[in-house]
């Protein structure tokens, strides 16, 4: 009889949500397509020593028409406290600029979410996270809903190396436009990683996005993804 283990039974079953989520984009109409790339550096620590606290920091730079165009940079700034040994909960804020067709639109975010993973050489996790929205040219608060989960395997015997499967679907809940009711996009990610060193390693992958765009088109993307992230 094959034995499997705790490791691989939690890939079981985060590949087929991954896939779900995946899937779960409306059928699309006249649909757009770009190629685009995504910068991530995360750098995260504890708030003190033996603190059941920490805190979490992100640079992020998009950029679409072929990676030619400077899509949307961001900060945010996270504080989670661990409740059980794999879950937690958090809070923070974000503060981004985007730039469509030549124009500017700043946007606020108080974030909330609930945090759960398990495994550590196999490891998965799931994000469930909440965004109150202040963007620019809308007078109301902009609610969005984000659910993600991610899986992590190592890739052979050395443990430098690690596999990544990752999806996210967001939802936009509230806004005074009904047009921006309910789906906003969806994102798969394959990709693989590599340790740097005890406190440093590198991803790089491929992410499909499936997005709504304006007057009921829809918009397809293809991007290549680097993210570095740095535990202190």
């Amino acid at each position: 009889m094959t034995h499997i283990g705790r490791g691989e039974a939690s890939m079981t079953l985060v590949i087929p949500i991954v896939f779900a989520l995946g899937a779960a984009a409306p059928a699309a109409g006249q649909g757009e397509t770009d190629h685009g790339m995504w910068t991530n550096v995360s750098v995260q620590g504890p708030l003190g020593a033996g603190s059941s606290w920490r805190w979490t920091f992100d640079s992020v730079a998009r950029a679409r028409d072929g990676a030619s165009t400077l899509d949307f940079v961001a900060g945010r700034v996270m504080v989670t406290r661990g409740l059980t040994r794999r879950s937690g909960v958090g809070f923070g804020y974000a503060y981004g600029t985007g730039f469509p067709h030549g124009s500017v639109l700043r946007e606020h975010q108080f974030i909330q979410q609930y945090v759960w993973s398990t495994g550590v050489a196999w490891r998965l996790s799931l994000n469930s996270r909440l965004e109150e929205r202040f963007v620019t040219g809308h007078d109301a608060v902009l609610l969005r809903l984000r659910q993600r989960a991610r899986a992590t395997w190592p890739l052979g015997a050395s443990g430098q190396l690690h596999g990544v499967v990752a999806g996210e679907l967001s939802m936009t809940t509230n806004s005074a436009a009904r047009k921006s009711w309910g789906f906003e996009a969806d994102q798969v990610l394959v990709g693989i990683g590599r340790t740097l060193t005890t406190r440093t390693d590198v991803e790089v992958g491929y992410v499909n996005v499936y997005s709504r765009g304006g007057s009921s088109r829809s918009r397809r993307t293809h991007v290549v993804s680097a993210t570095l992230g740095v535990s202190l």
